[in-house]
């Protein structure tokens, strides 16, 4: 089946800003996230530097595990507002900075927001 990506493409980012504007009027208290679990600071960076340069999250994250430079831990989770407000200010899809997380750092990208 033929798909017409930049439609697809916009019709995937029309989605995303109406999960946002909803999330903004009806204030979700949980969100879907993937994190890539990292052991150190110079892992955080090097995947950090490529998420940057355009590189795919899933991409990295598996490069990462291939590397040897991930922790154990689920890939996939839901937060809360308490747990990381930041979240809750962003889009679907938005990925933010690595953050130390107990003995290493974690990236972490918004998938949604659970009604």
């Amino acid at each position: 089946m033929w798909k017409d990506t930049p439609q697809y493409l916009g019709e995937l980012l029309i989605w995303e800003i109406e999960d946002y504007l909803i999330a903004q009027s009806q204030r979700p208290e949980r969100a879907k996230v993937a994190f890539i679990r990292l052991a150190d600071a110079w892992g955080a960076a090097s995947i950090a530097a490529e998420l940057d340069n355009g590189g795919s999250f899933y991409s990295a994250a598996k490069r990462a595990d291939a590397l040897g430079m991930t922790l154990p831990g689920d890939m996939f989770g839901t937060v809360t507002r308490e747990q990381m407000p930041h979240v809750f200010a962003a889009v679907p899809g938005t990925t933010f900075p690595p953050m130390p997380d107990g003995d290493g750092w974690v990236i972490v990208r918004l998938v949604a927001f659970e009604s």
